[in-house]
């Protein structure tokens, strides 16, 4: 099911318990997280003609769902999972302030674009402004024949509208994430980032080497962002059957947890979602949706209905 609303159909409780869920310092990606994020877009939205990208921190990014071209429509899912895994490993450096993916989700469904699943080089100036990121990585994966990969990336700056070109790499398609990797520290590279030794060293590392497990964690990545909690959780789940080592997914499984109870209940009565509940841990570095610089918009509306002789 897709997560879409407008903020007058958000009850008043329920705009209490987004505020509540707002905290700093990461994202806790609660039901109503999830709708504090659409409502923070749509308020951004509203106000977008005021905003300047220019005030952004120079090395504030966001990483955008990744374009993939390919014979074997099963590939199709892997511009969301490298997308995420990306923004996984740009967060390793203290040195970049990363977005957190609920709010590059919330702008893939208010725009429309979470069918489509991926953002170019014409919509990423609109994504930097909206979600308060300076830069915004997009790319393509490219795979030319059953057994052969290539993954290009593009680094756009918001505030100058200029895109520039970043090194890719390319490879057989089992050994995709080390496309990823190098596109990684490409992306360092253009921005002037040293990595320590230790950062460098986290990068590195290959959470799989499985690409049915990847495929199926990309699946989960792909659903999160339509709003459909449900079918992630299985998705995680069949990466964890293929490769037990798999982190990602693993880590994914204990976010979503147990369903929740009284927030599960608020969002069924809203008529808005039901989702399982999400406790995200994300690098220091990632804003999330609780950060103060994402303007957050609650709007409740009260009907009062009177019958009168």
């Amino acid at each position: 099911m897709l997560l879409r609303h407008s903020r007058s159909s958000i009850p008043l409780a329920l705009g209490v318990a987004v505020q509540a869920c707002a905290v700093g310092g990461g994202t806790s990606l609660t039901p109503a997280a999830v709708v504090a994020a659409d409502s923070a877009l749509q308020a951004a939205i509203a106000t977008e003609r005021s905003i300047d990208p220019a005030s952004f921190p120079p090395r504030t990014i966001g990483v955008a769902p990744f374009r993939v071209s390919a014979a074997d429509t099963t590939l199709a899912v892997l511009g969301y999972g490298l997308a995420d895994l990306l923004i996984t490993d740009l967060s390793r450096s203290a040195s970049l302030r990363v977005v957190d993916r609920l709010r590059v989700d919330a702008f893939l469904r208010e725009t429309g674009l979470v069918a489509r699943g991926f953002v170019d080089s014409a919509t990423a100036p609109r994504m930097g402004r909206l979600i308060g990121a300076r830069q915004i990585v997009s790319g393509a994966v490219l795979a030319p024949t059953p057994s052969e990969v290539r993954l290009d990336g593009r680094l756009g700056d918001v505030a100058s509208g200029s895109v520039r070109a970043v090194r890719g790499a390319s490879g057989s398609l089992d050994r995709i994430l080390d496309a990823e990797k190098d596109l990684a520290f490409a992306i360092f590279e253009r921005l002037g980032v040293t990595l320590s030794p230790a950062e460098r060293a986290l990068v590195e590392q290959r959470p799989t080497r499985h690409l049915a497990a990847l495929l199926a964690y990309s699946r989960g990545i792909r659903d999160e962002a339509r709003g459909d909690f449900r079918s992630a959780r299985r998705q995680y789940r069949a990466a964890l059957d293929r490769d037990p080592g798999f982190a990602n997914p693993a880590e994914r499984l204990a976010q979503l947890g147990a369903t929740l109870g009284a927030d599960r209940l608020a969002v069924e009565r809203a008529g808005i979602l039901a989702v399982e509940g999400i406790n995200r841990r994300m690098p220091p570095n990632v804003i999330g949706a609780g950060d103060p610089a994402f303007r957050q918009q609650l709007t409740g509306t009260v009907i009062i209905i009177l019958n009168l002789p």
